[in-house]
């Protein structure tokens, strides 16, 4: 692998761009293709980027073409998550290592393909669970994996959204499980390491958001291996006035000590004649033209993930985890049972 690291992105949409972004300004790499089939849209990225680095990235419209033309140390997916299989079967072919925005896919059976085509072929896999680098989640993990917090009784995490946020990207294409739940659930199964969940149990709404093709909220207890007791709750109808964009949250207690995580509140808050909005600050904020925040601590890390550093980018088998217990959630809530995992 060169000093320069050559990476390409699949997927021209509001991930995408931002990985694309982020990769072109990033020391030591080099953003050598954007593909989508929407050439005109991956066009407009690339031209809006052709001035962080002399250059401008190389536009494709299918992976197979990407891959008949570049060499490429690391392929970026961004695609919709039903999307993932076919680009990163074929990249794992040619020997390019994958980071694969969450989830790794839509099913199990997806997910198992992408995992074993990067082992037969020895190539890298992680999987893009942006909260593993937001400092005030990584610093709960060293809390609870030092000991200071004793055996883990009782996790609470909340992640809810207003209505004109997820559902006007995504309303329809997977359900809402997928898209925002899933990221709780890796920081639960992250934090409770060495644990198993046992048993879901999960309801769900869409009252208000069933006719576009999704769910207003899923609320959902697991029991753990060790007795740990986790309640997960997600939503994407707070008003579209909300003053959180996101409104997150995460409360843990253990047998020596509690600690919480709050998240809604961005320390910048924003009122006109229109509307009031918490403004991002953490995930990926604007500053001075460039992505930052938790999305750029991130791609760094997969950088040094690429040099064989300890970055906590997600594994493939931790990826097919968090899928496993998200996909057992939604057939809960779906069936109304309880359903125990092995």
């Amino acid at each position: 692998m060169s000093d320069t690291k050559r990476i390409a992105v699949i997927g021209a949409g509001f991930m995408g761009s931002m990985h694309a972004s982020i990769f072109a300004r990033l020391r030591g790499c080099e953003l050598a293709a954007i593909v989508d089939p929407n050439t005109a849209l991956a066009t407009g990225v690339a031209e809006k980027l052709g001035g962080a680095k002399p250059g401008t990235a190389k536009v494709y419209a299918s992976h197979d073409e990407l891959l008949a033309n570049e060499r490429l140390d690391l392929i970026s997916i961004c695609t919709p998550d039903n999307l993932h299989l076919a680009p990163a079967l074929a990249a794992a072919e040619k020997g390019v290592n994958l980071f694969i925005e969450k989830p790794i896919a839509s099913s199990l059976d997806e997910a198992r393909q992408i995992v074993e085509a990067c082992r037969k072929a020895g190539t890298k896999l992680g999987i893009g669970y942006l909260l593993r680098f937001d400092p005030r989640y990584a610093h709960a993990k060293e809390l609870i994996a030092t000991g200071r917090t004793g055996a883990p009784i009782h996790l609470y995490a909340r992640r809810n959204s207003a209505r004109t946020e997820g559902p006007k990207r995504y309303a329809g294409k997977l359900p809402l499980a997928l898209h925002v739940t899933v990221h709780d659930v890796d920081l639960a199964l992250w934090m409770l390491e060495g644990q198993k969940p046992v048993t879901v149990y999960a309801q769900e709404t869409d009252r208000l958001l069933g006719p576009i093709g999704t769910q207003d909220t899923i609320a959902a207890i697991v029991r753990f291996s060790d007795g740990t007791v986790v309640n997960f709750e997600s939503a994407w109808s707070l008003p579209s006035g909300a003053r959180h964009m996101i409104d997150a949250r995460l409360e843990f207690i253990g047998t020596e000590a509690s600690f919480e995580i709050q998240c809604g509140d961005s320390g910048l808050y924003f009122a006109d004649n229109e509307r009031s909005q918490e403004i991002d600050t953490q995930h990926w904020p604007i500053v001075g033209g460039r992505v930052e925040g938790d999305l750029k601590r991130e791609l760094e890390g997969v950088i040094d993930w690429l040099d064989g550093g300890n970055s906590p980018v997600a594994t493939g088998e931790e990826a097919i985890a968090s899928l496993e217990l998200t996909l057992a959630m939604i057939r809960s809530a779906e069936t109304g049972e309880v359903v125990r995992l092995s």
